[in-house]
């Protein structure tokens, strides 16, 4: 058995060689080998912290008060942060051991831990071991690609993976129950505080406040339009202009002007499958604030002209446009709104109407103007996307669709990710999950797996180059 000395000391001497060779990194070694001493050291403090958290869980179960009290009072932490460890610790051990062993072999941070038990913590009581377990595989799958904040928003409606016909179900319930109550609480009240200020207050159905705030953006002045005032308005002042502006123009014309070529509108995607069933979500495109509405809702709102409902996987008509437009139509932008929803960069939220279409292969490079070389982005993400020839290709961004799932992939430069592992954003991954086929019913439970330091056989060696050694 080893003791705790020899073991203070073995951890003293790896620290030690991490410092050494991370001093000699910056000066005789490539920036891909200091950005693999990084690697080695994330993935070393993920093992650590999941001992840690093994070895807290293993002392509750034993009665080890004095071990928790210590944990409790250590003056290394604050009383929060030690009881959010406890609790940890506890679900690690007790409920969700797969993500434990992700922990303990370094796979995933402890940053990632969290947010995935966040989200887990979500999934309705009633799921059994087994679809816990499939749950946890399916998030495991994909934490090479997302960062802690995406996967707490897929691991709470991983749901939808395991049960469709069942989150389905529960969905209609949910929407139902939402759209009723957002249908009793609707209002809109004016009042004037006596000194030259009105104040509106509007609380509206989710997706009839998503059109009137598509119509109000669309008219939203540029901040260019306000330089020769010598104003420079918030966000919020402009939106108040577009709402006066837009009354003018609905008082003396009743026509709403174009936006980008087309009148501004929101985008409902509709499955054809919820379509016809009635059950399940149906998504207001480019509109993260709103998860779904009810299909009743949809069928409500498609009456009027300002929705354009789309039945995703019908046909519609020829989108391919050609060499000689170098400017996306409306029918493109449209077909890309459903398709992306939004800015596709992995991460970023913001909507379709402030994104531009991107041609994947430059129009000035041959590329045509067509859905299937285009990606809408916002302009930060265009800029950053936008191939520079000067540059070598390794270290700039790129952008593919993906030729089974025809979904923007993105491939990182090796100063980001030395590796290049593509990425993708997490509602195109969302979407992907839910289409995927459904595993049979597993009759055993599989065994929890055993920390690596439990585990006997040939160990996991690291090869590092002579410049490391």
């Amino acid at each position: 058995m080893i003791h705790m000395n020899e073991i203070q000391h073995l951890a003293q001497q790896f620290v030690a060689a991490l410092w050494e060779a991370g001093a000699s990194s910056l000066t005789d070694t490539p920036a891909d080998q200091t950005a693999l001493a990084l690697e080695i050291a994330a993935e070393v403090e993920a093992q650590i912290a999941g001992f840690r958290l093994h070895t807290l869980h293993e002392a509750r179960l034993a009665g080890a008060e004095k071990v928790l009290d210590q944990e409790r009072h250590s003056l290394r932490t604050t009383t929060k942060q030690a009881t959010a460890t406890l609790k940890l610790a506890s679900e690690l051990g007790d409920r969700f051991p797969l993500i434990a062993a992700a922990l303990n072999e370094g796979r995933i941070s402890v940053e990632q831990t969290r947010a995935i038990i966040d989200g887990l913590r979500k999934l309705p009581s009633q799921l059994t071991r087994s679809e816990l377990a499939q749950c946890q595989e399916t998030i495991l799958e994909h934490a090479h690609s997302f960062g802690p904040q995406d996967l707490r928003k897929l691991a709470a409606r991983l749901y939808e993976v395991v049960d469709p016909d069942g989150a389905d179900e529960e969905e209609a319930k949910r929407l139902a129950a939402q759209d009723r109550a957002a249908e009793r609480n609707r209002s809109v009240r004016f009042s004037f505080d006596g000194h030259g200020t009105g104040i509106m207050r509007a609380v509206l159905p989710e997706a009839q406040m998503a059109l009137l705030k598509a119509q109000i953006d669309a008219l939203m002045p540029s901040i260019s339009s306000y330089r020769e005032t010598n104003q420079l308005p918030a966000p919020d002042a402009r939106r108040a202009d577009a709402l006066v502006l837009w009354a003018g123009i609905a008082a003396n014309s009743k026509d709403l002007p174009a936006h980008g070529g087309d009148r501004p509108h929101v985008y409902v995607g509709i499955n054809l499958d919820t379509l016809l069933t009635g059950l399940g979500g149906i998504d207001l495109i480019g509109i993260p604030e709103i998860d779904s509405i009810s299909p009743g809702e949809a069928r409500r709102l498609a009456c009027d002209a300002g929705i354009i409902p789309a039945v995703l996987g019908s046909h519609s008509e020829p989108l391919d446009v050609g060499r000689e437009h170098r400017l996306f139509t409306p029918t493109i932008r449209a077909a890309l709104t459903l398709r992306d929803q939004g800015c596709a960069f992995p991460g970023c939220e913001a909507p379709p109407v402030a994104c531009d279409g991107h041609h994947i292969v430059p129009w000035w490079a041959g590329g045509p103007t067509s859905t299937g070389n285009a990606v809408l982005l916002c302009p930060h993400h265009h800029r950053l996307l936008e191939p520079d020839p000067q540059l070598s290709p390794h270290s700039q961004w790129k952008v593919h669709l993906d030729p089974v799932t025809g979904l923007p992939v993105f491939t990182p430069p090796r100063h980001i990710d030395p590796m290049q592992r593509p990425r993708q954003h997490q509602r195109f991954l969302l979407r992907q999950l839910r289409h995927r086929p459904k595993a049979p019913p597993c009759p055993d439970e599989p065994a929890p797996p055993e920390p690596p330091w439990t585990q006997t056989g040939p160990k996991r060696e690291v090869e590092m180059s002579p410049a490391w050694m």
